[in-house]
């Protein structure tokens, strides 16, 4: 099992080479189930925020 935070997209971003984290995600995906969740934070419910400062867009971050 293997789990992240970052949509596919955003690999390339961490391991700095779209190219090599394509190959990763081909050789990790290839056979297997893929679950994509979408929707607020179970662990933030109750913490006033939608989601972690890191994964905010610039569009919440000026909504206050």
């Amino acid at each position: 099992m293997l789990t992240s935070n970052l949509p596919f997209s955003g690999w390339g971003g961490v391991f700095g080479d779209q190219v090599v984290a394509a190959a990763m995600i081909d050789r990790i995906v290839h056979h297997a189930d893929v679950l994509t969740l979408k929707g607020a934070s179970y662990r933030l419910r109750n913490r006033g925020i939608d989601t972690l400062p890191s994964i905010r867009t610039t569009t919440n971050e000026t909504q206050g």
